[in-house]
């Protein structure tokens, strides 16, 4: 922390930044790559690891581990009086984050939502084949895997406006859209969360980790309780939510990035469906975190460091509070206290790959980057640059960790917390959980 109260070996911005160029000899400290998880990882899926609770007390405790590294991170800059240079490069971070990170992730998830729409849309029972429910299931893994890596930045429009809860509240409320099958679809019935938003299709699409099977889909389903419900009520539903499921992630991609002409159409679906996009002030949420702390901007936070503090480490919406989410609930609920309901992405077998791609969305907002490697204006850089490298250690090698755990984990996760605890997931009787806003 002196050392950043000092300033030590902080090159100040040049007029070449706004360029954002970088004086690669003066910063050759922080040019090098942090380091960087794996791409995949071996199953661990020895018969005598799933009754073994070494694997998920490690992964609790990795991601704790995180969380105190951001929370110490956050109090280095908090406590640390910066001087203007240092303010300004920690300013073009926050923009890098937001330019280079939540925006195009945001983007790309409702790319990727419109795309499982239009494939969901093509599909009926009596011309239903394979090969567009796999690309529907296809859809869906690529538009899940960049909703989990938005979970770092759930502050702003994700909280404000209910987004967060409307798309992937769990576990799904399989009593309600049981009932909903048998007597038929109301408004009410599509306000309730429990049965909206990515579990639901999740619901619909897969079953024990495979995709569903044309023959399944063009007669009845076949799992408990279900076995009266036709796949044609199950298409029509799935079609109904996804066209609500993209509406919210336009409206999540809109409400960071402002009006533009290339989301014009975006933007219009937004408005159609008389959905908020901005802040009480009128700003994007792009330019209410960038302009933090200047006056007169209209920005919602006062200062810059409570900006970071909101990124970092903030109880609800920040980096820290998705690990600490993934840590405590996420894996805790059902694999520590056996609420085997609890388990997410249960159907789809996807459980281990969300928890992975959560902590790698607190590496991607720590980097400014999607692509592993560290942005010119990031938290990495930031904090190389003031010699503060055991922050940077603290907090990489804790992410590191943490995925490498998650993944050292037997997988399927729901047949994990099931022989652990001796519980059927599929069992009725175990149907019950509190749902999880997440």
């Amino acid at each position: 922390m002196g050392a950043l109260a000092m300033g030590l070996a902080f090159t100040a911005c040049s007029d070449s930044d706004n360029n954002n160029e970088v004086n690669d000899e003066q910063f050759s400290i922080i040019t090098t790559t942090p380091q960087v998880d794996q791409d995949s990882y071996a199953s661990n899926t020895t018969d005598a690891n799933y009754s073994n609770q070494a694997f998920g007390r490690q992964a609790i405790d990795d991601c704790q581990r995180l969380v105190s590294g951001l929370e110490s991170a956050n109090n280095t800059i908090a406590t640390s009086k910066l001087s203007e240079e240092q303010e300004d490069y920690l300013r073009k971070v926050l923009e890098t984050l937001v330019g280079n990170v939540i925006v195009p992730t945001y983007t790309q998830l409702a790319d990727d939502v419109e795309d499982m729409e239009k494939t969901l849309n093509g599909l009926t029972v009596n011309s239903i084949t394979q090969a567009q429910i796999d690309k529907a299931c296809q859809d869906f893994k690529q538009a899940r895997l960049n909703w989990e890596r938005s979970e770092a930045f759930l502050m702003g429009a994700a909280s404000d406006f209910d987004i967060d809860p409307t798309i992937d509240s769990w576990p799904l409320n399989r009593s309600l859209l049981l009932n909903y099958f048998n007597t038929g679809m109301n408004d009410e019935m599509l306000e309730d969360a429990t049965i909206l938003g990515f579990h639901a299709l999740e619901f619909i699409l897969f079953r024990n980790g495979q995709n569903r099977k044309v023959a399944e889909l063009q007669g009845n389903d076949t799992y408990t309780n279900f076995e009266h419900i036709t796949g044609a009520q199950e298409l029509a539903y799935a079609q109904t939510i996804c066209t609500l499921l993209k509406q919210r992630c336009f409206q999540l991609q809109v409400a960071w990035e402002g009006e533009t002409a290339a989301n014009a159409n975006r933007v219009a679906v937004v408005k159609a469906a008389e959905l908020d996009y901005k802040t009480s002030n009128g700003l994007s949420y792009g330019e209410n975190l960038t302009k933090a702390g200047i006056s007169g901007s209209k920005s919602s936070f006062p200062t810059l460091k409570a900006a970071i503090a909101q990124v970092l480490s903030d109880d609800e919406g920040s980096c820290l509070a998705i690990c600490n989410e993934v840590g405590t609930a996420k894996i805790a609920n059902p694999f520590s206290a056996g609420d085997i309901a609890y388990v997410e992405s249960p159907y789809s077998y996807n459980s281990i790959t969300d928890f992975r791609d959560n902590i790698r969305s607190i590496r991607n907002v720590w980097l400014g980057s999607t692509d592993k490697t560290a942005n010119k204006y990031s938290f990495h850089t930031f904090f190389a640059s003031v010699k503060s490298d055991q922050v940077n250690s603290a907090v990489e090698s804790s992410y590191v960790s943490a995925i490498e755990s998650i993944s050292n984990m037997p997988a399927p996760f729901v047949k994990y917390c099931s022989i652990v605890w001796g519980k059927n997931f599929d069992d009725p009787d175990n149907w019950d959980s509190i749902s999880e806003e997440e």
